[in-house]
């Protein structure tokens, strides 16, 4: 997968083509890379790809000199068809397909573009610069102007390495990675850089700029009940999504857990005989490795186990912010290993987004409209747990604490304001998940694994959201359609067991408790008995709290209990010491918070103040791979 970045200004730029070095220079890549890059006569326009060596570069480079048009592009772009005997569902030249559905029809061409991409187009007639991205904006494309000059590129780095756009800190951005967990809406750390919602493009022409959203997920009509033909139209579509996900001239590999989402992509796998491996990391004898080694055996496929290893952590906390741009609060950085393991694939096909198919969540039946209870009950369950358990007051000092208590309030409803739906708040929640939980993750995994690797993922299939948003979601069962899927298309391995059993959504409270009080007697009594088929104990496959306390200790008290550190200017230090003390002598988890500080602090020394040491004894360690130190 590539990146595409670049520039517009308003008066001619003397150096344009140092600008576009100096972005494509700003992400180190540990694989042979190369790029394309062009500019204006005028200098008043710069436009760039970065692309995996091998990969041609009219893929993500296109121009009909005629017209004076031309297209960049990121991602991959699916070809407008339903068949699933046809070998290959992706279109080879995205850029060039691109831009002949722009000169047929305009910015309308992407409300029938399914695919995972950002797109650039450039009429020099016109002199107008388009944006654009998917439906569900798998992709981030930040972007900032100042001074009249637009700056975008599909990673944050590239474009602070311009110097152009200011490094100052958006409070309300931070407030944000620390009551959710991520940063909602365009925000971004920095005042000066936003992203580009989903399904929207941006139009540059004449000095002014317009953002315009073409599609929403919210105009898709619930209808109907979930039954036999439903189901046959989901198998087709879930097929065909997941098809598109295992390219052909590539080695894939579905990453898989003990789960039922990344289970239901290998039923659909198996069921079309599609080559692929399968792929699991963690640790040894977790419950993800052990289910996912006998799904694998059962279907007779080869299985790829890679350890994760703690004491390599620390290094990759620096690369995972560079790479994610600070959108995301998380320690779990083991994907950038991604970047350098010799893994014997060329691509991974991920579970990701399954849950907007589960119904996981429990709701009352009622047709219930968003209200302040409607609100507080969402805040409360998009909320970290360092939001729900802690008085934020005490958190932040008092010149920002009207800010950090009230920025993240006021976002979430400015969101709720585009949500409308007929059914309960939890589908409400639902859609804000996939938009902006999801879509920020999703946003890392991919910017990590991009390095290396293609990461693909089923579950945001536009046809296939698009499928189950259609459901009303009173008739979504709690892995219901995943289960009848798997049943379908692979039945081998259903009874494989799983960490959950199917619930009915609206269930009452009394036989939900009952039947999970079941579950737990039958458990127990099985394993007095020794028998050994039986859902295995919920271990998990990585323990993030435990090691930030044992093997990334030193790499976060030193980064965290500095006296320097950047989060003393906007929070109580007394405060966040106790939270610290408490997470990291074990007597209370507070991952996310520190998850938090951290991702903050790197993208401040990343950013703001660039490896400048400290006046004392008092240094930040800057954890990079060695080539990754040379590069920048």
């Amino acid at each position: 997968m590539g990146s595409m970045y670049g520039f517009s200004a308003q008066k001619r730029i003397n150096n344009p083509a140092i600008i576009l070095d100096k972005m494509f220079r700003a992400i180190p890549s540990p694989c042979l890379s190369a790029n394309h890059q062009w500019t204006t006569r005028e200098g008043l326009v710069g436009l760039g790809t970065t692309y995996p060596a091998k990969a041609s570069a009219s893929k993500y480079y296109a121009e009909d000199l005629s017209s004076g048009m031309y297209c960049i592009f990121d991602g991959i772009i699916y070809r407008d068809n339903n068949d699933l005997n046809r070998k290959s569902l992706v279109e080879t030249d995205g850029a060039a397909f691109l831009l002949e559905q722009y000169q047929r029809s305009g910015t309308n061409c992407l409300r029938n573009i399914n695919g995972s991409f950002n797109v650039a187009w450039w009429d020099e007639k016109a002199h107008r610069l388009i944006l654009a991205n998917d439906k569900l904006g798998h992709n981030l494309l930040f972007l900032g102007i100042r001074d009249n000059i637009l700056v975008f590129a599909s990673m944050l780095a590239r474009i602070m390495a311009t110097g152009i756009l200011s490094s100052d800190i958006d409070i309300e951005g931070f407030a944000d990675l620390l009551n959710y967990g991520y940063i909602l809406g365009e925000r971004t750390l920095f005042k000066d850089i936003h992203v580009l919602p989903p399904a929207s493009f941006l139009t540059c022409e004449g000095g002014k700029v317009c953002i315009k959203q073409y599609w929403h997920l919210n105009q898709v009509e619930s209808h109907g009940r979930y039954d036999k033909q439903r189901l046959d139209e989901l198998e087709n579509t879930f097929k065909l999504a997941v098809k598109r996900s295992i390219l052909p001239d590539k080695t894939c590999a579905i990453d898989l857990t003990g789960g039922l989402d990344s289970r239901c992509i290998l039923a659909a796998a198996v069921n079309q005989r599609l080559p692929f491996i399968t792929h699991t990391g963690g640790q040894p004898d977790t419950t993800d490795v052990v289910i996912a080694k006998r799904l694998s055996a059962q279907i007779g496929v080869q299985h790829c186990f890679e350890s994760i290893n703690p004491q390599m952590l620390s290094e990759w906390l620096v690369p995972m912010v560079l790479y994610q741009g600070g959108i995301f609060a998380t320690i779990h950085c083991h994907p950038c290993q991604l970047l350098y393991s010799p893994l014997p694939f060329d691509a991974i096909v991920q579970g990701t987004g399954g849950e907007f198919a589960r119904g996981a969540d429990w709701v009352s039946p009622g047709d219930l409209r968003i209200s302040n209870l409607t609100t507080e009950f969402i805040m409360r369950r998009l909320s970290s747990r360092t939001a729900q358990c802690l008085n934020m007051e005490q958190l932040w000092k008092r010149e920002f604490r009207f800010i950090g208590m009230h920025a993240p309030r006021e976002h979430l409803h400015s969101l709720l304001a585009g949500y409308k739906p007929k059914d309960s708040p939890i589908a409400v929640m639902k859609y804000l998940s996939l938009n902006e939980l999801g879509r920020k993750f999703l946003n890392k995994a991919i910017l990590i694994a991009r390095g290396s690797k293609g990461a693909y993922f089923p579950y945001f299939d536009h046809q296939w959201v698009e499928a189950i948003a259609s459901i009303p979601i009173s008739e979504r069962v709690n892995n219901r359609i995943q289960t009848d899927l798997i049943k379908r298309l692979c039945p081998e391995i259903k009874d494989i067991p799983y960490t959950h059993d199917p619930f009915p959504l609206l269930a009452p409270l009394w036989k939900i408790l009952m039947r999970k009080g079941y579950r737990v007697v039958k458990r127990r009594t099985l394993q007095k008995l020794q028998f050994t088929n039986i859902n295995p104990d919920e271990v998990p496959s990585t323990y993030y709290f435990r090691w930030s306390r044992k093997e990334m200790y030193n790499t976060f008290t030193e980064l965290l209990y500095n006296p320097h550190a950047a989060f003393r200017t906007y929070l109580n230090w007394k405060t966040v010491e106790t939270l610290l003390n408490q997470h990291f002598t074990g007597k209370k988890n507070w991952e996310i918070l520190v998850a938090a500080l951290t991702v903050f602090e790197i993208s401040h020394k990343l950013w703001v103040a660039p490896y400048k040491p400290y006046t004392d004894d008092h240094v930040i360690p800057l954890f990079l791979p060695s080539d990754l130190k040379k590069a920048i």
